[in-house]
């Protein structure tokens, strides 16, 4: 059953895509996953949502992609972001961080807020929670919580693409992302 279809342009990118996902709701709470995101018996999405809903200290709240995509810091010396595993404290199974993967629970206004980048087809993800974190958002992942990923490229797809890096990397000042 579709509720509504959205047509765009061909390959507007990721960036464009969610912010018109974003937009075309009403919900003050938006599920925002890939299309290679599966919801399982481990996902209990209506949890998720009650959990977010209880904390007031977050505004987004993530679950486990294929109970890898662990929660991680950013942070930066000005010339390069780190991205590392860690968080900044745990409650139960909910751990606050800076980064999580892109299967969450979010309030509206805040994505509305924050936005993701159109200029960024790709390499976007990093350069939105950058942004979370330095406009205050208060981001966790509850690792109780997951959601199957069957991640498959399509023909022809090309994952990391140099430009939108450095784009995403000239936008902050920075030389670098490093993921470790």
């Amino acid at each position: 059953m579709v509720d509504q279809l959205i047509e765009t342009e061909f390959d507007i990118g990721l960036s464009a895509g969610r912010n018109r996902l974003l937009d075309a709701g009403e919900t003050p709470i938006v599920v925002f996953t890939d299309d290679d995101h599966l919801v399982t018996q481990r996902t209990r999405l209506p949890e998720l949502v009650e959990k977010l809903n209880k904390h007031s200290d977050i505004d987004l709240l993530a679950a486990l992609s294929n109970d890898e995509e662990r929660p991680r810091l950013l942070r930066s010396n000005g010339r390069r972001l780190r991205i590392h595993r860690g968080v900044l404290k745990q409650r139960g199974s909910i751990r606050w961080c800076h980064y999580v993967g892109n299967c969450f629970v979010a309030y509206r206004d805040i994505l509305q807020a924050i936005r993701w980048d159109e200029s960024l087809k790709v390499e976007e993800h990093w350069d939105f929670f950058w942004r979370c974190k330095v406009a205050g958002v208060n981001v966790a992942c509850d690792v109780s919580h997951s959601f199957k990923h069957e991640h498959i490229d399509p023909p022809g797809y090309k994952r990391h693409r140099p430009q939108f890096l450095k784009r995403g990397l000239d936008k902050h000042g920075l030389e670098k992302v490093i993921w470790r």
